[in-house]
């Protein structure tokens, strides 16, 4: 092979390489601008108002509810009461229409000298009629499913309702009657003669499940 043979090969190969680098570069350079930006948009959604609901607890015509309250029942009174005697009081309690379902306990607490010489039972239920026997004595009962008996109250709470009784039945029952019966035992001693006293309800409302 002459000289000038051997430069022009020499020359060719080089430029070949040169050529291969060059067009490797060119494959390197497409890999690395192929993570081009997408379009991009953005949307909000807003909610209508979103409302808690409430509990209300009524009984009669007063009204407990979240925010506490208490309402005076006079017709729960008994005048004149001896030894023997009983006297039943219904007490309707309801929740108030499209308010939230709930079941209900109760503590009682008394105050007044006669307050320890008197029992208290409740009752899921009504009062029946008053009756007096031959003797003068008064006596009336409850009928329904029977929550405590014969509690003795006095200035710390104790319960009348200890297990939570449901006030909404599967939705569509808003009212509940308990009865409260207070007796005086045949055995209360005379120091109890002329005394009077009062007890105090606390109904607890319960949201159910």
């Amino acid at each position: 092979m002459t000289q000038s043979t051997t430069s022009r090969l020499v020359r060719t190969l080089r430029s070949t390489r040169t050529r291969a680098i060059l067009s490797l570069g060119m494959v390197l350079g497409l890999t690395s601008v192929s993570t081009l930006a997408y379009w991009t948009d953005e949307a909000q959604l807003t909610t209508g108002t979103i409302q808690a609901g409430s509990l209300d607890l009524l009984i009669l015509d007063g009204r407990l509810d979240g925010q506490g309250g208490s309402v005076t029942n006079t017709a729960m009174s008994a005048t004149a009461m001896i030894p023997g005697e009983s006297f039943a009081f219904t007490v309707p309690v309801q929740r108030k229409a499209n308010t939230a379902g709930f079941a209900l306990t109760a503590t009682g607490t008394a105050a007044g000298t006669l307050s320890p010489h008197v029992q208290w039972s409740v009752y899921e239920g009504t009062a029946g009629t008053q009756t007096t026997n031959a003797n003068g004595v008064r006596s009336n009962t409850c009928s329904g499913t029977q929550l405590s008996t014969n509690v003795t109250l006095d200035g710390t709470a104790k319960p009348l309702i200890p297990t939570a009784t449901p006030v909404n039945l599967g939705g569509t029952t808003f009212s509940k009657n308990l009865c409260f019966r207070v007796a005086m035992p045949s055995t209360t001693g005379n120091s109890a003669q002329g005394t009077t006293g009062t007890a105090t309800f606390s109904l607890t409302a319960s949201q159910l499940q």
